[in-house]
């Protein structure tokens, strides 16, 4: 799969040239578009700047996710599978031109496509909004505990 969205931005299948962008992406947007509602610590727990990219890519080769590019460079990325959003990212330069919503369409799409009929996802504080902005409703709040540090994310779900 791989589609323009736009003049300039594309989605495509996992692609494994694109590995190391992916957990570089993950990294910086949590360090900078997270520091608003989480502690440093906090976001050393949930994302610690010290990648360890054998883990990653044995991750990204199960869950392959999908792709946002602009000119061969990543801008997003959601892995998506069964009725589940698990990571779903958008590079902190280019939240607010479209990523987010081109990747949210598509997961619309291939749940429509596989007669999914509720999508469940685990927003952090940053990123709950944005879901309930596609109608996502909150059905738990929780916390989670890593590296001592207890993170606060929301459980919601989208009924289709």
């Amino acid at each position: 799969m791989s589609y323009y969205v736009n003049n300039y931005m594309k989605l495509i299948n996992y692609n494994k040239k694109f590995k190391k962008q992916i957990q570089l992406l993950f990294t910086n947007t949590i360090h900078k578009t997270c520091n608003k509602d989480y502690t440093k610590e906090q976001l050393n727990a949930w994302a610690n700047p010290n990648i360890d990219y054998e883990v990653w890519e044995k991750r990204l080769d199960k869950t392959k996710p999908y792709l946002a590019v602009i000119d061969d460079t990543l801008v997003g990325f959601v892995e998506f599978y069964d009725d589940y959003i698990d990571c779903f990212y958008v590079h902190h330069e280019y939240q607010g031109q479209g990523v987010g919503k081109a990747l949210m369409n598509h997961v619309l799409d291939i749940a429509s496509k596989n007669g999914i009929k509720k999508l469940r996802v685990d927003a952090s504080i940053t990123a709950k909004a944005f879901f309930e902005s596609f109608g996502f409703v909150e059905t738990r709040k929780n916390e989670i505990k890593r590296d001592n540090q207890i993170l606060i994310n929301y459980s919601l779900e989208l009924k289709l």
